[in-house]
């Protein structure tokens, strides 16, 4: 949960709009509502906010630093029946945390927010982002969590900002990196997992995601999109009600668009691909990178290239009788020197270069149940 908000300031929706649209969501069938930032509690009017949202019977859940967390608010949040409240943690090691807050003093106060949820009985669970700043300290989180009584979830992969500046990406850990946190991140199911020729394969004619189906994005000002990180709005809030740009002319022409993507549409860019059938397709970073939701984002075909990379090494742990190594540990060396590439990252490799395009042929032969890329023709 890290990130990088352009507009700082604007004209966000007062209390009244916004339960007002709180009706309107009731209304339209509504279950689950996601309460984020910045920080929600930099408004003063959060906990009306929240109030109104549990009168209306939502499933709420909020993102927070936690750092204006005290007793009076975990109070408040328990009262209210609030169903998990999330927070970033970026390191163990204070200093590694708030090199990336660049706040003094912001680590120990997620720390106690934390406490004093789990205290009043409030689900808590805490988010890390992986970056060069914090690769020797993350893992610290997942044990601290276990102490808390809290849920852990690490992301490996960092995304752009909301106004697609994808090289902010490179705060990122290198690939191995990656790979390994996501490696983490299975070792809890690890011999459950699958050689990848194993793996199932989604249908092309799937939609990707919920986004602009069944979830939705409402902007501080009341600019309605289909998912946080697809930023092409479907109508404004303050100009229409909820159903009707859902539903309805207002908000036809943009809906119709978003909801015609399928797992299908990127086909003229990934046909031939290996893992087309088990890439996370996302419209929104597609759209950010390239214009068109339904054109490959090179930033989510290395991401999930490196996830399946991942999902081999793991295999190959379990099938050697090796643990998944920690970061930064001669075995994590060990691990890459004696058993990498692996078959994905040799795909990336070659999609990297350009060896996957429409025209390319592709060989018959395969490895491992699993489709060779080739070197293109001239």
């Amino acid at each position: 949960m890290h990130c990088y908000l352009l507009e700082r300031r604007q004209d966000e929706l007062t209390l009244e709009e916004g339960v007002r649209i709180l009706d309107e969501l009731s209304a339209a069938g509504t279950l689950f509502l996601l309460l984020s930032g910045g920080d929600l509690f930099l408004r003063k009017d959060a906990l009306d906010i929240i109030r109104a949202a549990r009168a209306r019977q939502f499933d709420v859940k909020i993102n927070t630093h936690g750092n204006f967390i005290d007793d009076a608010l975990a109070d408040a949040l328990a009262e209210v029946g609030v169903s998990k409240v999330a927070m970033s943690l970026y390191s163990v090691d204070a200093a590694e945390h708030e090199a990336i807050t660049r706040i003094a003093g912001s680590h120990q106060k997620t720390i106690d927010a934390a406490r004093r949820l789990r205290a009043r009985g409030v689900a808590v669970g805490l988010k890390t982002p992986l970056m060069v700043h914090n690769r020797k300290g993350y893992q610290g989180v997942g044990v601290l969590a276990k102490e808390l009584g809290a849920d852990w979830e690490s992301d490996a992969h960092i995304v752009p900002d909301d106004g697609a500046d994808f090289g902010l990406c490179t705060i990122g850990a290198h690939s191995t990196d990656r790979i390994l946190g996501v490696m983490r991140g299975f070792e809890a199911v690890a011999k459950e997992v699958k050689p990848l020729d194993e793996l199932g394969e989604t249908p092309s004619d799937r939609v990707t995601c919920s986004a602009g189906t069944a979830s939705a994005y409402i902007s501080p000002d009341g600019t309605l999109y289909p998912c946080i990180n697809w930023r092409d709005p479907v109508g404004q809030l303050r100009d229409h009600g909820f159903a009707e740009l859902w539903w309805g002319e207002p908000g036809r022409d943009a809906t119709a668009r978003q909801r015609e993507i399928r797992r299908a549409s990127y086909l003229g860019d990934c046909g031939g691909c290996t893992f087309h059938g088990k890439c996370g397709y996302c419209p929104g970073l597609s759209h950010a990178e390239t214009g068109d939701a339904g054109r490959r984002s090179a930033y989510v075909c290395e991401r999930t290239h490196l996830t399946m990379a991942a999902l081999e090494y793991v295999h190959a742990c379990v099938e050697e009788g090796r643990p998944i190594p920690a970061p930064d540990t001669p075995e994590a060396t060990a691990l890459f020197e004696e058993l990498g590439p692996s078959y994905a990252e040799r795909q990336w490799a070659a999609r990297s270069a350009g060896q996957t395009k429409q025209r390319d042929q592709l060989s018959p032969r395969t490895l491992g149940g699993l489709l060779n890329i080739e070197e293109p023709r001239g």
